[in-house]
């Protein structure tokens, strides 16, 4: 065999072998773009959402507010996901529960003083469709903490722990945002499906 015809055999080879890892490695592939396009019904791209008040049933008035703000932020940012002003106009209804809000110590000094204690929040979620109210997601038992300093006077410690409920404001609307996605692209989505956890955010027992 020449040098020419072993060169074209081998260029033969290595081109059906690149055919065949292509043909094996799309089987079971499912583009997320297109499966999130299964649940876009108006097909402009995008998912529409509305988000609802979330029901705030602790001591701590406003902090509902908080996590709207950063879900209005994070949900608005998505190239994935539209925020509808009002229900007519969605196809799915995003709400969730405050149940408490506790700061219970997590450090201690010297003297048994509290150095550094945590924001402890439970609370529940749900997504579900505008038009039947069939649940798509939902769960209702997690607990998200933030750690914050005690600072030498109680106005600074203030200050701390409301930073600290921005924070975890912030980062569970990260969450639910990520969770969205996974939902949406999945190929067995199916009966309610909950949150994925992450290091701080548990489920309870």
């Amino acid at each position: 065999m020449t040098l020419t015809k072993q060169l074209f055999t081998l260029f033969f080879a290595l081109l059906m072998g690149g055919q065949l890892l292509l043909c094996t490695g799309g089987c079971g592939y499912s583009n997320p773009h297109t499966r999130t396009a299964d649940f876009d019904q108006d097909s402009d791209g995008r998912i529409r959402i509305f988000l609802d008040m979330w029901t705030n049933q602790t001591n701590l008035l406003g902090f509902q507010a908080q996590i709207q703000q950063s879900l209005i932020q994070v949900l608005t940012k998505s190239n994935r996901f539209y925020l509808t002003q009002n229900r007519a106009s969605a196809d799915y209804i995003l709400d969730g529960t405050l149940y408490s809000v506790e700061v219970p110590g997590l450090s201690y000094g010297l003297f048994d003083r509290a150095v550094e204690v945590r924001a402890e929040v439970k609370l529940g979620y749900r997504l579900r469709e505008a038009g039947s109210g069939t649940v798509l997601l939902e769960n209702n038992r997690y607990i998200k903490r933030q750690a914050f300093r005690v600072a030498g006077d109680a106005v600074r410690t203030q200050s701390n722990q409301d930073l600290a409920l921005i924070l975890l404001a912030d980062s569970l609307a990260d969450d639910i945002d990520i969770q969205l996605f996974y939902l949406f692209t999945r190929d067995d989505i199916g009966n309610n499906q909950e949150l994925i956890p992450t290091e701080d955010i548990e489920s309870l027992d």
